[in-house]
């Protein structure tokens, strides 16, 4: 398997940065892993903490035990539906596309690299 198939593929079914690491571009790999982890995190906490507040008031007896009733305090809380969980996602999603094709990028030129030295030698 060719280098930049794999450090490609790394970065799009494992985690973005991981295909720079196998390539030593251990700052770019950390920064995509870093800012990558940091608004998955926030996104989870965020999402956590609204269905936490809407499982307390199932508990309290606020919201009765229905699907309808669930999904409206969860579109009511946030959870759902909310345009801002929608952008973060989007944005994760772009980090992901930009570590893959970077790790790409990245893997192509250091082969092209490796290749023109065979040739001049």
């Amino acid at each position: 398997m060719k280098q930049s198939t794999k450090v490609t593929l790394l970065s799009l079914l494992v985690f973005p940065g991981i295909g720079h690491l196998v390539l030593k571009k251990y700052a770019i790999g950390f920064g995509f892993i870093a800012s990558f982890t940091y608004l998955l995190l926030g996104l989870v906490k965020d999402i956590h903490d609204k269905t936490q507040q809407v499982i307390e008031s199932i508990i309290r007896g606020e919201i009765p035990i229905e699907v309808s009733a669930i999904r409206q305090a969860l579109i009511d809380q946030g959870a759902l539906e909310n345009p801002n969980l929608t952008n973060i996602s989007y944005i994760l999603l772009i980090i992901w596309a930009i570590a893959a094709f970077d790790a790409y990028r990245i893997a192509n030129k250091d082969s092209k690299k490796v290749d023109s030295t065979e040739q001049s030698s």
